[in-house]
């Protein structure tokens, strides 16, 4: 019995939401009703790979019976208005004016979402404008725009501005900003911002100041572009609960505040000051990953310098050896510390860690609240065994040790660290052999 079909319209378009378009639209073999139902869809989703991969026509062919139905849908699509666009598309050098029709179609004053996943095989493929009606929509929720060949626009002219009082969720990655300060402006438009992304974003313009000044942002991922060159990045955000942020060295100053209520960060900047800056505004963060290129500058800070982080209970350190310095001067600032992991990084020179100095006081969170230490890729050395002796030794809660072993040159070693003493009876050594 056919029950599905007895529920209201504006129940189905609801199911069909959440599917593919290309798949919505297999329900109108069923029969008219549904044809009727799919030309109301308000939520359009588009994917060329499942038309590349379930056909057996040539890519040329396949492409073209894509664009084909796309053109179609949203020529005949005429209401309710389109609220959802999403499109993931191989451009080539042909599509520029394609796609560019597609964004004027849907664009409307009820238009909520616009997802743009974009590639091209070919290096010097087209050159992409979005168009103006984009930056000035004030129905948009979420934009999201990702291709090395999309280009942001200039208003086309000063009554034509940027305008999104209520984006809420903007995610940029490998646009270019052939003038930095486009984006910046753009960004002075978005007032109900909560998330942002900002991943290699290319700012051609070494006069640039980004300001992140957002107080409802709740979310920030910024990734500098490489060889990107910015005169002052300004981050404040009270706000804010998550933080990601990689910076390229040649950045000249990073200025932060109002990071008070971040919970949960990860930093990976090789210049000290900033990272010194980042770490005394995140008083109340609780999960913090500190990334390979702090270890160029944190094992170097003397360690009055290095801010307690009184709420901290878990840490991770990416590393390119057991920097056994470094990591005990960040334990010795994480007092209520639960888990600490320690990553190491397979694909850069290994260097010779300094040699184990007996700690004079052993640091609280390993006396009262670390349970869990993962070490992750490890490569063993004889030298770290005294850091492994000690952590045995002197954790009294310690619940496990999670140890990732290079099978190849571990000989004796899964043995060997079993053997040591170790004050918590509850603690378990655990090895996961890791095989390159």
């Amino acid at each position: 019995m056919d029950t599905i079909s007895d529920l209201p319209d504006c129940i189905l378009l609801h199911i069909l939401s959440f599917l593919p378009t290309k798949t919505a639209f297999l329900t109108t073999v069923l029969s008219r009703r549904w044809t009727h139902l799919c030309h109301d869809l308000q939520h359009l989703h588009f994917e060329e790979n499942q038309f590349r991969n379930r056909n057996p026509w040539s890519g040329f062919i396949a492409k073209k019976r894509f664009l084909d139905i796309v053109n179609r849908i949203l020529s005949r699509h005429k209401a309710p208005p389109i609220r959802t666009f999403r499109l993931t598309w191989d451009l080539n050098q042909s599509d520029e004016y394609t796609l560019e029709g597609f964004i004027r179609k849907v664009l409307g004053p009820n238009l909520e979402e616009l997802n743009l996943q974009l590639s091209s095989i070919c290096c010097s493929g087209p050159k992409v404008v979005i168009p103006n009606g984009v930056f000035s929509c004030t129905s948009l929720v979420t934009l999201r725009l990702n291709g090395g060949h999309i280009r942001i626009p200039s208003p086309s002219a000063p009554s034509c501005g940027y305008h999104l009082p209520s984006l809420k969720t903007l995610q940029l990655y490998n646009v270019i900003a052939s003038d930095g300060n486009k984006l910046v402006e753009i960004l002075s438009h978005c007032t109900a911002l909560e998330t942002l992304i900002l991943d290699s974003v290319c700012l051609y313009s070494l006069e640039v100041q980004l300001s992140i000044c957002f107080p409802s942002l709740k979310s920030l991922h910024f990734k500098s572009h490489l060889g990107e060159t910015l005169r002052l990045l300004v981050i404040d955000t009270p706000s804010l609960k998550r933080l990601d942020i990689q910076v390229a060295s040649r950045f000249h100053e990073i200025r932060v505040r109002n990071l008070h209520n971040v919970e949960e960060a990860r930093i990976n900047i090789s210049k000290q000051s900033s990272v010194l800056g980042f770490l005394v505004e995140l008083c109340r963060i609780r999960i913090l990953e500190l990334g390979l290129s702090t270890i160029y500058c944190l094992p170097e800070v003397p360690p009055h310098r290095i801010p307690e982080l009184t709420c901290l209970q878990r840490l991770e350190l990416t590393v390119r050896c057991l920097d056994t310095r470094y990591i005990m001067n960040m334990l010795r600032k994480c007092p209520m510390l639960k888990l600490l992991a320690i990553v190491f990084i397979l694909s850069v020179p290994r260097m010779d860690p300094d040699p184990w100095e007996h700690p004079v006081q052993v640091p609280t969170c390993l006396a009262s609240h670390l349970q869990v230490i993962e070490i992750k890729r490890y490569f063993e050395s004889r030298d770290d065994r005294d850091f492994f002796a000690y952590v045995l030794q002197h954790g009294l809660v310690l619940e496990s040790l999670d140890i990732q072993v290079d099978d190849t040159i571990s000989k004796g070693f899964p043995e060997e660290l079993s053997l040591l003493p170790r004050s918590s009876k509850a603690c378990q050594i655990n090895f996961c052999y890791l095989y390159v």
